[in-house]
């Protein structure tokens, strides 16, 4: 957690007790391995929508055929008023936010109730109104990918993408950002083979671009599903190479030479000591209302725990099927759809 991120989270705490009580509940109930958690989560994800502009060889929304989603304002406050001692919301699924028409509403809906509020964008849609929009927020965090420093390689990462038209639009944002903004704007980068060569080049850039941060993931979900392997597996970077150590060690030396924070996102290697806590203080919510047990399954046809739109999210909470999970996931009798993020299946 970035120091200014804590600073927020210690503050949001202070005017939400009800929403401590959540906080430390659930934490205690991850561990102690408790298969019933009598506390609500006080994060959570909220897919806005299903649908993607790109078609990146290493998602899964490349190869799914699901029948359109989206979230409007109604709608989402009324799952919000599901959970009532929430603290944030990434406002995240597995489809492009910004293809939702409904997307600012909802993030100024979470922010008028007091919610810190996230999104990821591949930043091709934003244009100026709606950088006017996002630059009056105050409680939101808006993430960019940037998986390429040159035009050539982020079309291979991101097919169907446009670099200058995705550099001039996050220069747009930050450019109407205001002075003393609590609007975070950060970068995210997801390493593989074809683009680890260039990875302090991404660094200055995110940098050049006025991002507050870069984050950068070194390995690639394989959503749960066995058959993503194929299409992830040959641009897998692997972390203990001689290219990746080198590409890494630049790119660290670059982030203090320019000024800017580089994290190095591992959030989803568990192992038996350290079992994936998402069964007991988090989940996500697709686009249709199923809830699903964590981000990067992200896929109801794999893992669904009810919906939303059809029961009360604290039934579905402490649901058989939940209960199960969390069992399993605290014996280290994992799902198979769970393996994929444990250095230890």
């Amino acid at each position: 957690m970035l120091l200014k991120d804590l600073k927020f989270f210690i503050k949001d705490l202070a005017l939400k007790p009800r929403a401590g009580i959540d906080w430390v509940g659930t934490r205690l109930a991850y561990a102690k391995r408790w298969k019933k958690v009598p506390w609500l989560p006080v994060a959570i994800d909220i897919e806005p929508n299903n649908t993607c502009n790109f078609k990146c060889s290493h998602c899964q929304v490349t190869y799914w055929d699901k029948k359109p989603a989206y979230f409007d304002r109604a709608t989402f406050i009324k799952v919000l008023e599901q959970i009532p001692n929430l603290m944030k919301v990434k406002l995240q699924g597995m489809g492009e936010p910004f293809l939702n028409k409904q997307l600012i509403p909802m993030l100024q809906a979470g922010e008028e109730r007091g919610l810190r509020m996230h999104f990821h964008t591949n930043g091709s849609v934003c244009d100026a109104d709606r950088a006017k929009q996002l630059a009056q927020l105050n409680r939101t965090q808006i993430t960019y990918s940037i998986d390429g420093a040159t035009a050539e390689t982020f079309a291979q990462m991101r097919p169907g993408s446009r670099f200058n038209k995705i550099v001039e639009n996050v220069r747009m944002l930050v450019g109407e950002r205001k002075p003393n903004s609590n609007l975070l704007v950060s970068a995210w980068t997801v390493i593989t083979q074809k683009n680890v060569h260039e990875l302090p080049q991404i660094v200055e850039l995110s940098k050049n671009l006025g991002l507050d941060y870069i984050s950068i993931q070194p390995y690639l979900s394989s959503w749960g599903k066995d058959e993503m392997l194929s299409h992830t597996d040959d641009i897998q970077v692997t972390t203990e190479s001689d290219t990746f150590a080198t590409q890494l060690a630049t790119a660290q030396a670059t982030a203090t030479e320019v000024g800017i924070k580089l994290v190095i996102n591992e959030s989803t290697r568990f192992c038996r000591e350290k079992p994936c806590p998402w069964p007991w203080k988090s989940a996500y919510i697709a686009a249709n209302g199923d809830v699903v047990p964590c981000c990067v399954v992200a896929d109801a046809d794999v893992a669904n725990m009810g919906n939303v739109f059809e029961q009360e999210f604290k039934e579905i909470w402490n649901s058989e099927a939940y209960q199960q999970l969390r069992e399993r996931i605290g014996t280290h009798d994992l799902p198979d759809y769970c393996k994929h993020c444990y250095i230890d299946p």
